[in-house]
Protein backbone atom coordinates (compact mmCIF):
# COMPACT_ATOMS: atom_id res chain seq x y z
CA UNK A 1 0.00 0.00 0.00
CA UNK A 2 1.05 3.55 -0.69
CA UNK A 3 1.96 5.43 2.81
CA UNK A 4 3.27 8.98 4.27
CA UNK A 5 6.02 8.91 6.85
CA UNK A 6 6.52 12.37 9.17
CA UNK A 7 8.71 12.70 11.38
CA UNK A 8 8.81 16.37 13.53
CA UNK A 9 12.35 17.22 14.80
CA UNK A 10 13.77 14.37 16.27
CA UNK A 11 10.49 12.36 17.73
CA UNK A 12 10.15 8.97 15.92
CA UNK A 13 9.08 8.78 13.08
CA UNK A 14 4.96 7.81 12.18
CA UNK A 15 3.83 5.83 8.71
CA UNK A 16 -0.27 6.47 7.95
CA UNK A 17 -1.41 4.24 5.90
CA UNK A 18 -4.32 1.31 5.12
CA UNK A 19 -5.71 -0.78 3.04
CA UNK A 20 -8.75 0.56 2.64
CA UNK A 21 -8.03 4.28 1.90
CA UNK A 22 -8.79 6.58 -1.01
CA UNK A 23 -7.64 9.78 0.81
CA UNK A 24 -4.34 10.49 3.02
CA UNK A 25 -3.09 13.70 3.67
CA UNK A 26 -0.06 15.08 5.54
CA UNK A 27 -1.50 19.13 6.45
CA UNK A 28 0.74 22.10 7.71
CA UNK A 29 -1.39 24.47 8.69
CA UNK A 30 -0.17 28.27 9.77
CA UNK A 31 -2.98 30.48 11.20
CA UNK A 32 -2.73 33.78 12.48
CA UNK A 33 -0.97 37.00 11.76
CA UNK A 34 1.59 35.76 9.15
CA UNK A 35 2.62 38.80 7.93
CA UNK A 36 3.06 42.74 8.22
CA UNK A 37 -0.18 43.10 6.10
CA UNK A 38 -1.85 40.29 7.59
CA UNK A 39 -5.86 41.30 8.57
CA UNK A 40 -7.18 37.58 10.22
CA UNK A 41 -10.75 37.81 11.15
CA UNK A 42 -10.22 36.59 14.24
CA UNK A 43 -6.66 38.90 15.34
CA UNK A 44 -6.06 38.25 19.03
CA UNK A 45 -2.06 38.36 18.48
CA UNK A 46 -1.66 34.57 18.53
CA UNK A 47 -0.11 32.54 15.70
CA UNK A 48 -0.71 28.86 15.67
CA UNK A 49 1.08 25.96 13.73
CA UNK A 50 -0.17 22.72 13.40
CA UNK A 51 -0.21 19.36 11.55
CA UNK A 52 -2.13 16.53 10.78
CA UNK A 53 -1.55 13.28 9.03
CA UNK A 54 -4.99 11.73 7.87
CA UNK A 55 -7.01 9.77 5.58
CA UNK A 56 -10.11 8.80 4.73
CA UNK A 57 -11.49 5.33 3.96
CA UNK A 58 -13.24 3.89 0.71
CA UNK A 59 -15.08 0.58 1.77
CA UNK A 60 -17.40 -0.01 -0.34
CA UNK A 61 -21.27 -0.33 -0.44
CA UNK A 62 -22.98 -1.02 2.84
CA UNK A 63 -19.78 -0.16 4.76
CA UNK A 64 -19.28 2.55 7.00
CA UNK A 65 -15.99 4.89 5.67
CA UNK A 66 -14.03 6.69 8.64
CA UNK A 67 -11.71 9.58 8.93
CA UNK A 68 -8.52 8.61 10.77
CA UNK A 69 -5.71 10.31 11.84
CA UNK A 70 -2.17 8.87 12.62
CA UNK A 71 -0.70 12.36 14.18
CA UNK A 72 -2.00 15.54 15.21
CA UNK A 73 0.23 18.36 16.43
CA UNK A 74 -0.59 21.60 17.85
CA UNK A 75 2.10 22.86 19.36
CA UNK A 76 4.60 23.63 16.50
CA UNK A 77 6.99 26.58 16.60
CA UNK A 78 9.02 28.44 14.44
CA UNK A 79 12.14 26.57 13.49
CA UNK A 80 10.47 23.55 13.77
CA UNK A 81 11.08 20.09 10.84
CA UNK A 82 8.94 18.39 9.21
CA UNK A 83 9.89 15.18 7.09
CA UNK A 84 7.68 14.05 4.68
CA UNK A 85 7.92 10.61 2.95
CA UNK A 86 6.09 8.59 0.23
CA UNK A 87 6.48 5.33 0.13
CA UNK A 88 5.14 1.97 -0.11
CA UNK A 89 5.18 -0.70 2.96
CA UNK A 90 2.65 -3.53 4.44
CA UNK A 91 3.57 -2.17 7.82
CA UNK A 92 2.12 1.42 8.70
CA UNK A 93 1.22 2.57 12.06
CA UNK A 94 -1.58 1.83 14.01
CA UNK A 95 -4.21 4.75 13.72
CA UNK A 96 -4.71 7.45 16.90
CA UNK A 97 -8.11 7.92 16.42
CA UNK A 98 -11.14 7.65 14.06
CA UNK A 99 -14.41 8.82 13.32
CA UNK A 100 -17.52 8.17 11.21
CA UNK A 101 -17.32 9.58 7.90
CA UNK A 102 -20.01 12.26 6.62
CA UNK A 103 -23.12 10.46 5.30
CA UNK A 104 -23.91 13.49 2.62
CA UNK A 105 -23.20 11.29 -0.59
CA UNK A 106 -25.25 8.75 0.53
CA UNK A 107 -27.98 11.12 1.26
CA UNK A 108 -28.83 13.21 -1.94
CA UNK A 109 -31.68 14.20 -0.93
CA UNK A 110 -30.30 15.91 2.31
CA UNK A 111 -27.43 17.78 0.35
CA UNK A 112 -29.89 19.03 -2.26
CA UNK A 113 -32.30 20.73 0.14
CA UNK A 114 -28.73 21.69 2.28
CA UNK A 115 -27.61 23.75 -0.78
CA UNK A 116 -30.74 25.13 -1.60
CA UNK A 117 -31.21 26.69 1.84
CA UNK A 118 -27.66 28.03 1.07
CA UNK A 119 -28.45 29.53 -2.42
CA UNK A 120 -31.53 31.62 -1.24
CA UNK A 121 -29.69 32.72 2.02
CA UNK A 122 -26.14 34.06 -0.09
CA UNK A 123 -28.32 34.82 -3.30
CA UNK A 124 -28.58 38.35 -2.39
CA UNK A 125 -25.19 38.81 -1.09
CA UNK A 126 -24.02 37.45 -4.74
CA UNK A 127 -27.20 38.39 -7.36
CA UNK A 128 -27.79 41.87 -5.66
CA UNK A 129 -30.17 42.00 -8.59
CA UNK A 130 -31.97 39.26 -8.80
Amino acid sequence: MYAVKVQINDQLPVTGGADDLSVLSAILTLTGKLGATSHPRRDNGSVDFTFRLGGLTARGPGIQDQHLVWLEQDELKVGDRLSIEILETEQPDPVESGSDADERARDERSYYEHCKRAYFELRKKFEPDA
